[in-house]
């Protein structure tokens, strides 16, 4: 197991009033494009991602990896890359926010009671950090944590990196891969994981004296009438260590009290994954017409790909 804390990083404790809470879970294949290895230098702030520009990783920790990963888990990610299926899932990240008014160490340790009951029961290899979330004065604006875990259950057994990330034998299974956990599978699973995190959050609140309470459902669901919150988590870092702009990816909005519209955006992106995929796998087409209309496929015609992604 690894683990980092940087106390050098302030801590203002402003509150801020209750509402819905930010939480999303996403896949990542190598079909997409996607990598765990710059994913874990993101948000390790590692690397290219390791500097005074960025918002701070205030803790980064890292358990259940095999033993060949345990003094440097980024081998682990990049053996992940190296080594899983083309149409696998490398990873799933979750990215939730976490409550200005604790300080710095109750966050952490609201954030590492998550992650590990999302990956302890399967023995889950798994990252985390806590992003200190300041904004350009130095002052608690957006602290949350993002979380990226396999799916192949560390069972003990010592296999190479390559045969980690094998077909596995259910029957023998020294003699494959690590098993794969099917329970981040399906949109059931975001509503009962957001429903679980708003319980913590609102435990630890109580805990250290705070009124306010979150709610894991709409604005809709809840009957407000209120303006959704924007929340600004980790962008998609492997494009974004190839030249693209990072501010542009580090930004995103959830939007809570429309949900027609969450549909239609989540149907975009799955269009747009499997487009990116067929073009990974089969290249690009010969001739295209410039003038082609596209606006039929809005919504995300066709089945879903591998890559799932949603959020409450």
């Amino acid at each position: 197991m690894s683990y980092k804390f940087d106390r050098s990083v302030s801590s203002s404790g402003s509150a801020h009033s209750g509402g819905t809470i930010h939480l999303s879970f996403r896949s990542s294949s190598r079909a997409s494009g996607a990598s765990s290895a710059s994913a874990f230098d993101y948000i390790s702030r590692e690397r290219e991602f390791d500097g005074p520009d960025r918002d701070p990783a205030v803790y980064t920790e890292s358990e259940h990896m095999p033993s060949w990963a345990e003094d440097d888990p980024r081998i682990f990610w990049d053996a992940a890359d190296m080594f899983e299926r083309a149409n696998g899932r490398l990873n799933v990240t979750a990215d939730f926010a976490l409550p200005r008014e604790l300080d710095e160490e109750d966050r952490v340790e609201l954030a590492r009671e998550f992650a590990h009951e999302l990956t302890d029961k399967e023995q889950l290899p798994h990252t985390l950090a806590v992003h200190a979330g300041l904004d350009d004065k130095g002052e608690d604006h957006n602290p949350h944590a993002p979380l990226m875990f396999s799916e192949r259950h560390n069972d003990g057994i010592e296999r190479s990196p390559e045969d980690w990330f094998g077909r596995a034998n259910p029957t023998n299974p020294e003699c494959g891969g690590a098993l794969k956990s099917r329970t981040f599978h399906g949109p059931e699973f975001g509503g009962s994981g957001a429903e679980r995190w708003a319980e913590l959050v609102n435990h630890k609140l109580e805990e250290r004296g705070f009124a306010e309470r979150v709610d894991h459902r709409s604005y809709e669901r809840q009957e407000l009438n209120r303006e959704p919150g924007t929340h600004y988590g980790p962008s998609a870092s492997h494009l974004a260590g190839h030249g693209g702009s990072h501010d542009r990816l580090e930004s995103a909005v959830t939007v809570r009290n429309d949900e027609m519209q969450l549909s239609r955006i989540d149907g975009e992106i799955v269009r747009l994954e499997e487009m990116r995929a067929s073009i990974v796998r089969d290249g690009l087409p010969e001739a295209r017409s410039n003038d082609r209309d596209y606006s039929h496929s809005w919504g995300g015609g066709g089945s879903r790909s591998d890559d799932q992604s949603w959020g409450r």
